[in-house]
C-alpha cells in the first residue's frame, strides 16, 4: 500500500488481527507509530511504500514460519521490483533476514544500526536495507517499562 514511486519502502513482518481485517499493512497501533516515524522523516504517510514479508496473519499472531516466508516472499519481491524504491527500510527480524538474504538466524541486535544491501540479481536492484525494531515491539516495550514503573514503590 502506498505511492508506486515511494523513494522509502517499509516492509514489516505479518499482518496483525487490525490489517488482516482491513486488508492493509500497518493500520492499527503499529500502523499509527509507522506514521509517527515517517513524519519525522519529514515524508508523509502516503509518500512511502508498505508492504509486509506475509500476507496473512499466522495463527495466534505467532512469528512467521520459515515455509510461509518461503510461500510469501515471491510476492514482496514483486513489489520490491515494482516499487523500485531509493531505500528499504525493514521493520522487525524476520523481515531483515529474508531481505538481507541470510539463512542464518540473526538477531535484530546483529542487524541494527548496520547498512546492508537489498539484491535483486535478476531485476538489476541493489538497494540500501536499513533493519530496525518493529513498531509493535516498541509499543510492548513501552508498556512494560510503564508497568514496571508504575508498581514500583516510591520514596519519599
Amino acid at each position: 500500500m502506498g505511492d508506486p514511486n515511494a523513494r522509502v519502502m517499509f516492509i514489516g513482518e505479518a499482518p496483525g488481527a487490525d490489517e488482516d481485517r482491513r486488508g492493509e499493512p500497518f493500520v492499527g497501533a503499529a500502523g499509527r507509530r509507522l506514521t509517527q516515524w515517517i513524519e519525522r522523516l519529514g515524508m508523509k504517510r502516503e509518500q512511502v511504500y508498505i508492504a509486509n514479508v506475509l500476507k496473512c496473519r499466522p495463527p495466534g499472531n505467532r512469528d512467521p514460519a520459515a515455509e510461509e516466508i518461503e510461500k510469501c516472499s515471491p510476492f514482496l519481491r514483486a513489489q520490491v521490483r515494482a516499487i523500485r524504491p531509493e531505500v528499504i527500510v525493514a521493520l522487525g527480524r524476520y523481515a531483515g533476514m529474508l531481505l538481507i538474504g541470510t539463512d542464518q538466524d540473526l538477531k535484530l541486535a546483529q542487524m541494527r544500526n548496520r547498512r546492508f544491501t537489498y539484491d535483486d540479481a535478476g531485476a538489476g536492484l541493489q538497494i540500501p536495507l536499513h533493519v530496525t525494531y518493529h513498531p509493535s515491539y516498541v509499543i510492548r516495550r513501552e508498556g512494560s517499562s510503564r508497568r514496571v514503573s508504575e508498581t514500583r514503590p516510591t520514596t519519599r
